[in-house]
């Protein structure tokens, strides 16, 4: 009776030890400096830029335009994946054909609601994502928000979630940077005027150092 007891707690004893198992041992994706792993709880701030296009098919066309973004990716004290926000979206020189030949003066984007939450995820292994926003939630709690302007013609807020893949493709400090790819899965924005389709791949390095962007598991 002893060893069928003991037998059967067997399982249970191993469930309660992967239960007590620190939330910072847990395999979940963490955001690397220059090949280390970041400090918890330390803010590790970036810049990134690019051309991208944006397509709305239903009104506005393809636009093209120079960018820049800013914010900061951290370890979370005691566990989790990496976290973050963007804070800074900058678009500027932007063409969009469609645009003109509607009447419109010019394209202008303008980002709403910042900062918007990022969160690094692994959705399937080896791939590595920053996804940021929400899906299917409008601006105002760390979602996605964008308006698209064809000045004197029309105007559409895009929203939601976009998740480009963290190619972990830097060499180099300051002269080969990793970079972000934004392309169809990354998904797309929302809009009652139809989809908002952002493509680009986006140079991606620290702020303070030009230091290299990596995430990995753990």
């Amino acid at each position: 009776m002893k060893k069928k007891l003991l037998t059967g707690l067997a399982p249970l004893v191993v469930i309660a030890a992967f239960l007590v198992i620190p939330a910072a041992s847990q395999a979940v994706p963490h955001v690397y400096k220059n090949g280390v792993i970041q400090t918890e709880g330390k803010k590790l701030r970036f810049i990134a830029w690019s051309t991208f296009t944006f397509t709305n098919p239903s009104v506005f066309g393809t636009s093209e335009c120079h960018h820049a973004f800013e914010g900061f990716l951290e370890n979370p004290t005691g566990g989790g994946a990496a976290v973050g926000k963007l804070q800074a979206f900058e678009p500027y020189e932007c063409v969009d054909p469609a645009c003109i030949g509607l009447g419109g003066k010019q394209i202008v984007f303008t980002p709403e609601k910042l900062p918007w939450n990022s969160e690094v995820t692994e959705p399937e292994a080896g791939v590595f994502r920053m996804s940021t926003g929400k899906k299917g939630e409008k601006g105002g709690t760390g979602s996605i928000e964008i308006h698209e302007n064809c000045e004197g013609f029309a105007m559409a807020s895009f929203f939601g979630a976009l998740a480009p893949k963290i190619l972990n493709n830097g060499i180099t400090i300051g002269a080969i940077p990793g970079e972000l790819e934004f392309n169809a899965s990354a998904g797309e924005l929302e809009s009652p005027d139809g989809p908002g389709i952002y493509e680009a791949k986006v140079k991606m390095q620290g702020f303070a150092a030009q230091e290299l962007i990596e995430a990995k598991n753990p």
